[in-house]
């Protein structure tokens, strides 16, 4: 009972006064960490889908260089526990949906807590809430304020230049533990079954040349839409594909992206297999494994599809691709060169920018283009 109302309420008391009178009474340390000592590990991984894909390499790494621990990890409630449910990465997964989750958390006791999302203060809290002895996370600073990263032990400065995979993976440089740098999710037997009914139902064939696209909610969708390249160039784009490679078009998404993604197919001549809404996150996965190429714009489906090992080409705009770019060998680009992009950085608000000229100064030909020199 005490150690639960302590960890409720005493790091709001400690981050309070340390932002509004710049006393901090956590004092610094800097414990020597030794991998034999950790047999419980927590990952906080509280962002996106695609976040937590593109966090695999550093799971993958943390299973194989510390391979008796048991790993648990914290995610948000959209559908990202699917990336790691049914696998063997991790023992347990739990939701941020409960106001009660670190008290469960804290019931296992990790011995070690990695805040493995960019923003520091909220994550360092939360990864002190752990009730873990050793807390890796970013170094951050806000405003006037620095190192509002004092609830961890052990700080890694943030590398804006590089890509995600490769920032979660300079988590571990405390521990000592290779990198293993090859992306993660689970598909299960029942889901390649699916995937095999499903084309086969469809009239697609294994000797078919299959091409997935995720259109998104469109560029007028207020949370999303500054991400979407047009809809009509996605329906150009189909088209060009069916009648220059004679393939079959897949078209992917979720439930609330299936009426954009029909407005899309009835400006297309080539119909495409419509499967927006229709398959859970590990179904999809195992249909795009099927895919040899899969355009999308910057999505978590489109870090769903490099995972499963499909040749990915993303669309960018606003956004870094750089950081937030498909990861491995098959994995491409197609971006504008104006002078003000990249101009979105992790954790900043949705832009406000009228003219979205980087994403519509990307034509067709320049991704049938790039398509020709992958394929």
């Amino acid at each position: 009972m005490l150690r639960d109302l302590f960890y409720n309420y005493i790091p709001d008391l400690l981050g309070s006064l340390y932002f509004n009178f710049n006393l901090n009474l956590i004092p610094s340390r800097d414990h020597p960490l030794d991998i034999q000592d950790i047999k419980k590990i927590c990952i906080l991984a509280t962002s996106g889908i695609g976040n937590l894909i593109m966090l695999t390499p550093m799971i993958r790494s943390l299973r194989r260089g510390i391979s008796d621990a048991k790993i648990s990890v914290l995610v948000a409630p959209n559908g990202a526990r699917y990336v790691l449910e049914g696998g063997e990465l991790v023992d347990q997964i739990f939701v941020l949906d409960d106001k009660k989750v670190f008290k469960k958390i804290r019931e296992e006791w990790p011995d070690l807590t990695i805040a493995a999302t960019h923003r520091g203060y909220m994550r360092a809290k939360r990864a002190f809430r752990t009730g873990a002895m050793y807390r890796i996370g970013f170094d951050y600073d806000y405003e006037d304020k620095t190192n509002t990263s004092f609830f961890l032990t052990h700080t890694i400065s943030l590398d804006n230049s590089k890509p995600e995979v490769e920032q979660g993976l300079n988590l571990l440089r405390p521990l000592g533990v290779p990198p293993i740098r090859k992306l993660y999710m689970h598909i299960g037997e029942k889901d390649r079954d699916f995937a095999d009914d499903l084309l086969r139902a469809s009239g697609i064939n294994n000797s078919d040349l299959l091409f997935g696209l995720h259109i998104g909610p469109g560029p007028d969708d207020k949370v999303r839409g500054w991400r979407c390249w047009p809809l009509e160039n996605f329906a150009e784009l189909s088209d060009r594909l069916a009648q220059d490679y004679g393939v079959k078009v897949l078209i992917f998404g979720g439930k609330s992206e299936s009426k954009t993604a029909e407005i899309v197919i009835n400006k297309m001549n080539n119909k495409p297999l419509l499967l927006a809404g229709k398959t859970t996150l590990n179904q999809t996965a195992a249909v795009m494994e099927r895919c040899n190429l899969f355009i999308s714009n910057d999505s978590g489906p489109m870090h769903i599809a490099a995972a499963s090992g499909t040749k990915v080409i993303g669309i960018f705009g606003p956004t870094d691709s750089k950081i937030h770019g498909p990861y491995g060998e098959s994995c491409y680009t197609v971006e504008s060169s104006i002078d003000c992009r990249p101009c979105h950085h992790p954790h900043d608000p949705p832009i406000q920018c009228d003219k979205r000229e980087c994403l519509e100064s990307i034509s067709v030909d320049m991704v049938m283009e790039k398509v020709r020199s992958v394929m």
